[in-house]
């Protein structure tokens, strides 16, 4: 079983996240042109709440969405899940 430093498993998980917002992009192309509509996860999210999820502040993404919105544990944590 091979191991993998630090920056191997960033690399991956960058490869992977990429692969997925190519398929999140192609799931709204075609339910576009299905006209079926498809909301993005997180789509709704506060420009500060994406940024601190795309520096890679996941609690402090939850924090500020709990602090701007009012919104529960639960539902802030499935919010930046999807950015």
């Amino acid at each position: 079983m091979p191991i993998y430093n630090e920056a191997q498993l960033s690399s991956y998980v960058d490869q992977i996240f990429e692969r997925l917002r190519a398929i999140e992009n192609q799931m709204a192309a075609v339910s576009q042109a299905a006209g079926v509509p498809y909301d993005r996860p997180g789509a709704g999210a506060p420009p500060e709440v994406v940024e601190l999820a795309a520096a890679g502040d996941r609690l402090g993404a939850i924090r500020k969405y709990r602090e701007l919105t009012g919104a529960g544990g639960e539902e802030a944590r499935k919010v930046v899940e999807g950015l």
